[in-house]
């Protein structure tokens, strides 16, 4: 096993995470620490840190050192962002850093700082084209995504907390201060001429990002407690920045959803994004979880095997991490995916569904087992729980608790499901009714393959009058598959009004 410490020393905040790499190649976070330092915090005229905020730095890179050694970790990244790199005293400060710590902590200059957040971004949540932000305290980084591709990037001086202290928006702010800001932020956006009108999605990392997601879920009381891939739309974002800029900051302290310690700084942030939809005509906002820390992570990892550090699909590659991560019988459930695609198409005329529900049984189909890992008994209920609250890239919210529901009834459909508030208040009628079917789809895959030996190497699907006949041609003895699969013919039945017919056929 590798473990792997990632440091990442921003304007407003410092953070450590730890990933740890497991001997089948599948990784997991383990540790997260974030400490207020506020580097970007009263930096003089002439452009030197501050003594104050280089002394909470370094206590708070100290105690980061401490838990690495205590979790061992194997290997250490550490980065440093605009407040160090923009500092006429910034590499001073990393040498005393690294007396006291012993690791040595890299600026990274704008340009790097955009590419480890579209890494992060884009291996993350399925979207191709976008306006990416990683958002911080000292900087804005910038980048256009065509085809999951960086096209053009740029970091921009200006962050949350440097905006707040330029124009004075930590407490009660006028309407002149407000527009001063964002006529400021119009010509500072102007002069990145690839961003007028793209009419795309704008997806945001950083602190701000994730404060605004987690004030519209309380506004709207979202089921979910999750971040990332997170989605809202232009009049919500428009709703929450003109609330936010109309109380003091004794008042934003108390406002649902977000965290006290960005009370001062969060309207200049907020008015930043809305000023970035604004000018890009932005489709939507969706609030990426991941982004730098996650992109130092993602490069070092897959240069092992990819040429550039972009997984070709990924709700597949997070799908297959998970199955390694729980030790999951792979063989068996790439053989019940594959059963299941099958019979997917071949039985599209009586299920109706479309690729995205394909897509979502080929997440139960590889993950329904994985409840093992807590107890055999009931496995499909701890299948549902786990793919429910995995770290499942390329879906959105409804989308996973939806995969869930199909893990969870490849043993067959349960009320418990029904009654939980999470899945009734993300899954209307509509999608009760997909997991139905999708999960007699599964049931039934997993049934040709239950001695886990493969035998069933193919099959097809006769659609007659009120009967559909299975042919199974296998390879050895199928005995136990044909008796397993009988046990759905009434749920066949009562699902698609045919009649199941099977048969086996030797080649």
């Amino acid at each position: 096993m590798e473990r792997i410490g990632i440091i990442d020393l921003g304007s407003n905040a410092a953070r450590l995470i730890v990933i740890h790499i497991y001997y089948n190649g599948a990784y997991n976070l383990v540790y997260h620490q974030k400490e207020s330092i506020r580097l970007a915090e009263g930096i003089s005229e002439d452009g030197y840190l501050p003594p104050d905020s280089i002394q909470r730095a370094i206590e708070t890179l100290k105690v980061f050192a401490h838990m690495c050694q205590i979790v061992q970790a194997d290997k250490i990244f550490a980065v440093a962002t605009a407040a160090v790199r923009n500092a006429v005293n910034g590499p001073d400060f990393l040498k005393v850093a690294e007396q006291y710590t012993k690791i040595p902590i890299k600026i990274i200059s704008g340009e790097t700082e955009a590419k480890l957040g579209y890494i992060g971004i884009a291996n993350t949540i399925d979207v191709a084209d976008a306006i990416l932000f990683d958002l911080g305290g000292g900087s804005t980084e910038l980048t256009l995504m065509k085809n999951r591709k960086i096209v053009k990037s740029i970091s921009l001086p200006y962050g949350s907390v440097n905006l707040s202290e330029k124009f004075k928006t930590q407490d009660k702010i006028s309407e002149q201060q407000l527009m001063e800001l964002r006529s400021f932020l119009v010509r500072l956006l102007a002069e990145v001429p690839w961003l007028d009108n793209v009419n795309l999605p704008i997806i945001g990392v950083g602190g701000t990002a994730r404060n605004i997601a987690k004030m519209d879920q309380r506004r709207k009381n979202y089921p979910s407690a999750k971040v990332h891939n997170y989605r809202m739309g232009t009049l919500a974002l428009d709703d929450l920045w003109q609330s936010l800029a109309k109380v003091n900051y004794n008042q934003r302290r108390k406002f649902p959803g977000l965290s006290s310690e960005r009370a001062d700084t969060i309207v200049a942030g907020v008015t930043l994004v809305k000023t970035l939809f604004d000018v890009a005509n932005g489709t939507n906002l969706i609030v990426s979880g991941c982004g730098l820390r996650e992109g130092l992570f993602l490069q070092y990892y897959l240069a092992r095997e990819l040429a550039e550090p972009l997984v070709p699909d990924v709700l597949e590659h997070s799908t297959r991490n998970m199955l390694l991560f729980y030790k999951g019988n792979i063989e068996h459930a790439e053989h019940v995916s594959l059963l299941a695609s099958v019979l997917f198409d071949e039985l599209q005329q009586l299920h109706n569904l479309g690729p995205r529900d394909k897509a979502l049984l080929g997440v139960a189909a590889m993950l329904h087992d994985i409840g093992i890992t807590i107890n055999y008994y009931d496995h499909s209920r701890h299948s549902a729980y786990l793919v429910e609250n995995a770290r499942l890239f390329g879906l959105t919210h409804r989308e996973q608790v939806l995969a869930a529901v199909v893990a969870g009834w490849h043993n067959g459909a349960s009320a418990k499901y029904v009654r939980n508030k999470i899945y009734t208040e993300f899954l209307g009628e509509a999608d009760w009714h997909a997991a139905r079917r999708l999960s007699l789809l599964l049931a039934l895959s997993e049934s040709l393959d239950t001695t886990q030996m493969q035998v069933v190497k193919r099959l097809n699907v006769s659609i007659q009058t009120g009967v559909v006949l299975l042919r199974l041609y296998p390879k050895g003895n199928a005995t136990i598959e044909m008796q397993d699969i009988h046990q759905h013919k009434k749920w066949f039945k009562k699902e698609f009004g045919y009649e199941l017919a099977v048969e086996t056929v030797s080649e």
